[in-house]
């Protein structure tokens, strides 16, 4: 066998993240296994699912919250992607105490939350790990709709709550033409077209400071349909968009 074949293929390999334009250049805390992660990342996204994704206008460094709508489970890698900034997402107890996923989990900061429902301990992390400096990524659906981006489920109050005491700076996203299922192994092995569009960083003065229950309970309504009216908004735009190249 000719060197020029293994040589080639190996250029290949490295070069694939190149194709992943505009996609974010990592940030100096992505060292040794996470950069091997960040770059591994980028090119199963760009092999299997083609992605195509603007950069996040996110912070170089500070706080921040990432909201996006969740269509299937790469939707994190799909993110990630996007983000020079590490990602810890809130994920499902259930797939955070899997033996195989828990090294990984802790190594990007993931933050475990319960299906009971009762999840104080998961907020108090996130808004600690907004006040150590870190990007939150949030899925106000808080369920997977494997819909490929084409509809959204009902929003729940758990991110405009943090929104709303944190008071950081919240950039949404938009993922579509993912695989439609939710099914783990279907989501990540399924080629797919996906694409992802952000917005501008939405400014916390925007919040409402509510005084007494009743108050709280309106703004949290307000800030729920403000994010998830952003997310409409780049739905929108993309539609457009693709409406007017005719893909």
């Amino acid at each position: 066998m000719s060197l020029w074949l293994p040589l080639s293929l190996s250029f290949l390999l490295l070069a694939i993240p190149v194709f992943l334009r505009p996609g974010a250049a990592p940030a100096p805390e992505f060292r040794g296994l996470l950069f091997l992660f960040w770059y591994l990342n980028n090119a199963y996204c760009a092999v299997v699912h083609r992605l195509r994704t603007e950069r996040a206008p996110l912070p170089e460094t500070g706080p921040a919250i990432l909201i996006s709508n969740h269509t299937c489970n790469i939707d994190n890698f799909l993110l990630q992607v996007g983000c020079g900034r590490k990602l810890g997402f809130m994920i499902s107890r259930d797939y955070y105490d899997v033996p195989a996923f828990r090294p990984f989990c802790k190594l990007v900061d993931c933050i475990p939350v319960d299906s009971s429902g009762k999840n104080t301990g998961a907020t108090r992390a996130a808004l600690r790990a907004l006040k150590e400096g870190r990007v939150l990524p949030i899925f106000p659906e808080g369920r997977m709709l494997p819909k490929s981006g084409l509809e959204f489920g009902e929003a729940r109050p758990g991110v405009a709550f943090i929104a709303m005491k944190a008071r950081v700076p919240v950039v949404p996203a938009y993922i579509r033409g993912t695989p439609p299922s939710n099914v783990l192994w279907r989501s990540f092995f399924t080629p797919s077209h996906a694409r992802v569009l952000y917005g501008d960083p939405i400014d916390p003065s925007e919040f409402p400071e509510p005084e007494g229950h009743e108050a709280e309970r309106r703004a949290l309504a307000e800030i729920t349909d403000r994010l998830m009216g952003a997310i409409r908004a780049l739905r929108d735009r993309a539609e457009l968009e693709e409406g007017r190249s005719g893909s």
